[in-house]
C-alpha cells in the first residue's frame, strides 16, 4: 500500500460534515496517521484514551504534537475507578483475558460516542501486519466496519502498512518520536502491560519512573498465592517483587532474552512476540 492510496481512503470515507476523529495513542502508526490526516483533511480533531496507566512522557508527547500540528485534541479517561483500583478487585489482566481493553479503552470510547447526537468514524493506525491474530481478523473485517464494542464505525487508513515503511514514512517526514521508544523501547500507552515480559523494559522503569513500578510491585504482592504480575507462558511466570530483590542486593538477574540483548542496535524497536511493546 502507498501513501498516494492510504491518502484515497481517507478522501473516499471520510466527510467533513460528519464526527471525525483521528485515534492517536502517541505510537508511531498513530503518528504516521496522525499526520497523514493533516495532509487531508481541514480540520483535524484527535482523541486520546488514557488508560489511567499511561506513562507521563507519553501524555506529554500526545499533546506537544497535537499543539505543534493544529490538532484538536480530546483527552477522554474513566473517572469512576482507576486500573489498580480494579486490579485489586479482579486480579491482573491476562494475555487471554484482557479486561482491561474494555474497561479502559473502550468503554471510554463508546461512553464518548454516546455522548455525541450523531454517528462517529474512528480513524485508527492498526496494521494487519502488527500481528498474525490481527491479520486474521482484518483481512476479514476489512478497513471499514462496524465496531460493536465502542457502537462506531473504524476506518483504518494503514490496514497493509508494514513497520518498515512506518519508519520510512518517519524518516522522510522527520517526525519527532515519543521519547518513550528511546527511554521504555515502547510507545508508552499502558506503563503495565501482560505481553511486556521484558526485562529491560522493567528495569527501565523501575529507574525512570520508580512510583510507577512500585505501583506494579505492590499489587502483585496483595494477590493471593503470591501470584506474579507476568506470565510468561508455558505456565511460566515472571515476579517483578524478584526484580526488586535483585537489584536491591546487587546479584546480577538471569540472563536477558536474545531479542533483549538486540535492542541497542536499534533506535525504535518492536519485537515480533511483542514481549518488548
Amino acid at each position: 500500500m502507498s501513501i498516494e492510496e492510504s491518502l484515497d481512503i481517507f478522501k473516499h470515507y471520510v466527510d467533513d460534515d460528519k464526527q471525525t476523529v483521528v485515534n492517536f495513542s502517541g505510537g508511531r502508526y498513530s503518528l504516521v496517521l496522525l499526520h497523514l490526516a493533516s495532509r487531508i483533511l481541514k480540520n483535524v480533531n484527535a482523541i486520546y484514551v488514557d488508560t489511567t496507566i499511561t506513562l507521563p512522557e507519553c501524555d506529554d508527547f500526545v499533546k506537544y504534537i497535537c499543539d505543534d500540528w493544529g490538532v484538536n485534541l480530546k483527552i477522554i479517561k474513566r473517572k469512576d475507578t482507576n486500573f489498580w483500583e480494579m486490579v485489586k478487585n479482579w486480579g491482573f489482566p491476562g494475555r487471554r483475558i484482557r479486561w482491561c481493553m474494555k474497561e479502559f479503552k473502550s468503554n471510554p470510547l463508546r461512553l464518548y460516542n454516546e455522548s455525541i447526537n450523531d454517528d462517529v468514524l474512528h480513524i485508527v493506525g492498526t496494521s494487519m501486519h502488527e500481528s498474525s491474530t490481527r491479520e486474521r481478523i482484518y483481512s476479514v473485517r476489512g478497513k471499514y466496519h462496524y465496531n460493536f464494542n465502542i457502537n462506531s464505525y473504524i476506518l483504518m487508513p494503514l490496514i497493509n502498512w508494514t513497520e518498515d515503511m512506518i519508519y520510512k514514512y518517519i524518516k522522510d517526514n522527520n517526525l519527532p518520536i515519543n521519547p518513550c521508544y528511546d527511554k521504555y523501547y515502547g510507545g508508552g500507552n499502558c506503563y503495565y502491560c501482560p505481553f511486556i515480559s521484558s526485562i529491560t523494559y522493567y528495569r527501565n522503569l523501575l529507574d525512570l519512573q520508580p512510583d510507577l513500578f512500585y505501583k506494579i510491585v505492590d499489587a502483585e504482592e496483595a494477590m493471593r498465592n503470591k501470584g506474579a504480575a507476568i506470565y510468561t507462558g508455558k505456565g511460566k511466570v515472571m515476579h517483578l517483587s524478584k526484580l526488586l530483590e535483585y537489584t536491591k542486593s546487587g546479584d546480577v538477574f538471569p540472563s536477558l532474552k536474545e531479542c533483549e540483548a538486540k535492542i541497542s542496535t536499534k533506535k525504535i524497536f518492536s519485537c515480533g512476540k511483542r514481549c518488548i511493546m
